[in-house]
């Protein structure tokens, strides 16, 4: 069941002190947690942090939705409106017409007939006058429908993004509130160093024609650059950025959401994999990477760290992916 927003500001506000609890001694004997300890702990808060990134990435693809949607409808708008004003303009001239070919009225103008042939003409005519009358109505009355039901459709889009821009914000805070204690707890074990060992000298990938040979290659000259949550580059990746980025080069489009880019593509096993590949982590899904073979992948990891190759078998494995 979801948090509400009390519910997540208590956490922000408590999860440094549930986080450090240990790393002060309380008496001359306590004992300090262990490195391992401590490491696990931040990989456990890095990997909290990664799906309230996705939540927000997931957020964001909604509105970015929303606002098409209402892009889309408000030109519909405009032509529904000149046509709801033609209409009008038709059954005024009808209107104006009647009026000027009865003068006192259809019931007078069919009294004042001289005779049996000039009565049954004017009836004739005011038969097709009146369809004609009826048919402009209901044109009428079809376009001012058409036309209020478009902008209460807006009206209702614009109250939707409102509440997403609100969803948006709160997640953001969430984000932000988490980076800040992974930022102290850094501090306190590595400093300002990385909880990884130095990547050294990456080995390039194997050439890979098409395609895919285009997604790693760019994935390859990414190494190096930093996780930002929410970005997509050229400077900095969250996961799924950097690989929504790089199918990008392949002509692939594919949301900025790792569990949307899992379900927009074919899904293959582990002996299918092919470099290029996409490989999605945790249940549900909060991680993703660009398989580049022999059991690696280039991804951007975690807050704090830069995009770098590991091997797939780090994190818990939900599936693999081939974009097309």
């Amino acid at each position: 069941m979801p948090l509400t927003l009390t519910a997540r500001k208590i956490i922000v506000v408590l999860l440094p002190t549930l986080l450090f609890a240990g790393l002060t001694p309380t008496g001359a004997h306590a004992d300090r947690p262990s490195v391992a300890e401590l490491e696990k702990r931040i990989g456990a808060a890095a990997q909290q942090l990664e799906v309230l990134v996705e939540q927000y990435n997931d957020a964001r693809e909604d509105l970015k939705a929303t606002k098409m949607q209402t892009s889309h409808l408000g030109g519909r708008l405009a032509p529904m409106s000149r046509e709801l004003a033609g209409r009008q303009d038709v059954m005024d001239e009808l209107v104006s017409l009647t009026y000027q070919r009865t003068r006192s009225g259809p019931t007078m103008a069919l009294f004042a007939a001289q005779d049996p042939h000039e009565f049954v003409d004017k009836l004739l005519v005011l038969h097709q006058m009146a369809t004609e009358e009826q048919r402009a109505v209901t044109e009428l009355r079809d376009a001012r429908n058409k036309v209020t039901s478009t902008r209460r459709m807006l009206n209702g889009l614009a109250a939707q993004q409102r509440r997403l821009q609100t969803q948006l914000s709160t997640r953001k805070a969430s984000v932000e509130g988490e980076i800040v204690t992974l930022k102290r707890m850094r501090a306190v074990v590595y400093g300002s160093g990385s909880r990884f060992a130095a990547a050294g000298n990456v080995q390039v990938p194997d050439y890979v024609p098409g395609p895919a040979g285009r997604v790693v290659a760019f994935a390859y000259s990414q190494l190096g650059k930093p996780y930002r949550w929410g970005a997509a580059g050229p400077n900095s990746y969250d996961c799924s950025g950097l690989t929504m980025m790089a199918w990008r080069r392949a002509g692939v489009g594919l949301p900025h959401n790792a569990a949307r880019q899992y379900g927009s593509m074919g899904h293959v096993s582990r002996n299918q994999l092919r470099p290029g590949d996409l490989v999605f982590f945790y249940g549900p899904i909060s991680h993703v990477g660009v398989y580049i073979g022999g059991g690696r992948m280039i991804h951007a990891p975690e807050f704090g760290e830069n995009v770098r190759v590991s091997s797939i078998d780090t994190q818990p494995i939900h599936g693999y992916g081939r974009p097309n």
